[in-house]
């Protein structure tokens, strides 16, 4: 079976090193984006659907929200974990988009948290597939 594959986006290197490091320890395929308008550009070259979307929410030339919408999209089933250091309503964007919206983590977060809701994620995918 192949790494699942994990499309990481976050405009601070930091935040996207710190989570790509956890999620490659775990055996995960991570692409990496700076902002939405790279994100796309990744999915793009990728070519087949990504298995879990964890953006930022807020970040230059397009926001997590709009990338979700995008990603979406073009492949429906993509589940969608938001990371963010502000306040977010989760449950509003879920009643949006009910099938995709997973989870929501406040920064900052450990990495088992960080772990558990990526598993949580991508196994409420699998089952919704």
């Amino acid at each position: 079976m192949t790494a699942e594959t994990i499309l990481l986006v976050d405009d601070e290197a930091s935040v996207r090193s710190y989570i790509r490091n956890i999620l490659r320890r775990e055996g995960f395929q991570v692409l990496e984006g700076v902002d939405g308008v790279d994100a796309l550009q990744q999915v793009e070259r990728h070519q087949s659907p990504v298995d879990l979307l964890v953006t930022d929410i807020r970040m230059p030339r397009m926001d997590g929200l709009a990338l979700a919408r995008s990603v979406n999209e073009k492949f429906p089933a993509t589940p969608i974990l938001y990371i963010s250091g502000f306040p977010f309503d989760l449950e509003e964007e879920r009643t949006l988009h009910p099938a995709t919206v997973c989870a929501f983590l406040a920064k900052p977060f450990s990495r088992q948290t960080l772990v558990e809701a990526v598993r949580k994620c991508l196994s409420r995918a699998r089952h919704t597939a």
